[in-house]
């Protein structure tokens, strides 16, 4: 019950498939470096004001480092073997198998844009305080770690977060990245269970635009440049402490399965929406497999750039 869908959840993978093949995927490898190359600034400037480096994926790095293409590849193999396999198993475990292809497919993404140092973050950068009531859990967010790497990568390509110290906004014909009044983290590293179930992406969404419209930058090769990434992030989040429950705490993971109280059965719906979330959608296509896919296709196409208000191509970030 809990793993709903599954065989129309597992088409959405032909989307992206293909680049699971050696060509295909440096093919497109080679254009998002040419695609992203008028981004040079922009990172630059987000290094400075987040204080941690961040560099572009050059064409030059992809030639000398040809090994990045084949981890890479092998990222998003596992994403989709660890789905196909979480979807031929029980509720029991599922969780934890949905999470690392979901981690993995993340991994896919954001070393296909970007590197950091070290290459490879030695931690998932978040965590969680468990409990004995649901109620009482907390999820941790590092300031290191795959997570942290997940939100540099969606704010740079422009994309308003959340889960962001600094948001995106285009003034003097460039992008600036200024510090977030609604960051989710602002006053400590913890975020309650209770909490993150209760934040709404459409209302984040909607007093940005109250506040802030005209300097947003606009992401035409997204569905939905605000509420969906943050949707993704929310969820991702949820299938981390559902993994963690599962492995940690399976008595009380099989009393969420059986719908045991009010709070344990929002959990359920809000789980089993995640999981939905990440290879299907609420919405038939909306779901982040199809949004990386959707985002890879303009770039490969030569149709990836931002927007300001006014509908003028931004040329150099």
């Amino acid at each position: 019950m809990w793993l709903t869908l599954t065989e129309e959840a597992n088409q959405t993978w032909f989307a992206i498939e293909l680049l699971t093949l050696s060509y295909p995927y440096e093919t497109v490898q080679s254009k998002i470096a040419k695609t992203l190359s008028p981004f040079a600034n922009a990172v630059k400037r987000y290094s400075e004001v987040t204080e941690r480096p961040i560099q572009l994926l050059t064409e030059k790095y992809i030639e000398e480092h040809p090994e990045v293409a084949e981890q890479n590849i092998a990222l998003l193999k596992n994403a989709i073997e660890l789905w196909k396999t979480a979807t031929r198993t029980s509720d029991a475990i599922a969780p934890l198998l949905v999470h690392y292809s979901w981690h993995c497919f993340n991994s896919f993404f954001v070393y296909s844009f970007f590197r950091w140092e070290p290459q490879h973050s030695k931690s998932h950068g978040i965590g969680i305080e468990l409990a004995d009531r649901l109620e009482d859990m907390k999820i941790q967010v590092f300031k290191y770690g795959l997570f942290r790497r997940i939100i540099d990568t969606w704010t740079i390509i422009g994309v308003p977060l959340i889960f962001s110290p600094f948001l995106p906004f285009f003034s003097n014909d460039e992008m600036h990245f200024q510090h977030n009044e609604m960051y989710l983290c602002e006053h400590s590293n913890e975020i309650s269970l209770e909490a993150l179930m209760r934040f709404k992406p459409v209302n984040f969404e909607k007093e940005l635009h109250s506040k802030r419209r005209e300097d947003l930058v606009v992401c035409p090769f997204l569905a939905n440049s605000i509420y969906l990434p943050n949707r993704f992030l929310k969820n991702y989040l949820l299938l981390f402490v559902a993994s963690s429950i599962a492995r940690y705490r399976p008595i009380l993971w099989h009393s969420i399965l059986k719908g045991k109280g009010k709070f344990g059965s929002e959990f359920f719906v809000e789980t089993r929406d995640a999981v939905l979330d990440y290879v299907l959608g609420k919405h038939r296509g909306l779901n982040l497999v199809f949004q990386i896919a959707r985002i890879l296709k303009n770039i490969e196409k030569e149709t990836f750039f931002l927007r300001n208000r006014k509908g003028d191509i931004i040329k150099n970030p």
